[in-house]
Order: structure tokens, then sequence, then C-alpha cells
């Protein structure tokens, strides 16, 4: 079951703290778990990602809102936890390619 609310403690505060068989949790937020707590639909969740992804860039067409904007910093602590995220926004349009590619 998909528990919507589990960073969450009773009073919609932010949890701190997670314990699994009694033991607490030292890595709770890394992304798809780790060793007996690796996520079981994360082949699942990759693939869609990817599928997304694909059909994405090849339906529409994509282009920076401001064309002199610079690559945000990257966030140094989310080193080792997959992706490193960056600290700000960069801003793109899309719109829908006006040829479609037959399959």
């Amino acid at each position: 079951m998909f528990k919507y609310d589990r960073f969450l403690n009773e009073d919609k505060t932010v949890k701190k703290e997670f314990y699994k068989d009694g033991t607490r949790l030292e890595y709770y937020t890394m992304p798809w778990g780790a060793g007996k707590n690796i996520c079981i639909g994360k082949e699942f969740a990759v693939t869609a990602i990817k599928q997304f992804l694909f059909l994405f860039l090849t339906h529409f067409d994509l282009e920076l809102c401001n064309p002199d904007a610079k690559l945000p910093p990257i966030n140094p602590s989310r080193f080792g936890f997959g992706m490193v995220h960056p600290d700000g926004d960069l801003r793109v349009r899309f719109r829908l390619k006006r040829t479609q590619h037959k399959m």
C-alpha cells in the first residue's frame, strides 16, 4: 500500500526519525532504498520514467525561456543520493512538434 503521508507525523509536521523492526533507519530518504529496504517497484518506475522522457522529447520542441540563462549551481548536500539536484530552476518552454514521426 502506498503511504503518501509517510514523511509526516500525526500532526502533519515533518517526520525526522524512522524505525524498522525497532532499529532507527539512518538514510530513510535515500531514493529507491538500499539493501533489505530496496523498492520493489524500482525497475518499473525507472522504465516508466524513461518511456515518458522519450515520448516527451520526440513529440515536443523545447527552448529556454531566457536564452542567456545559466545553469543553476548544484546542491552538494545531495551527493551520494543518485542524481545531484540544482539549487534553482531553469525555465523552459515546450510546444507540440508540427510534424509527428510515424512509427
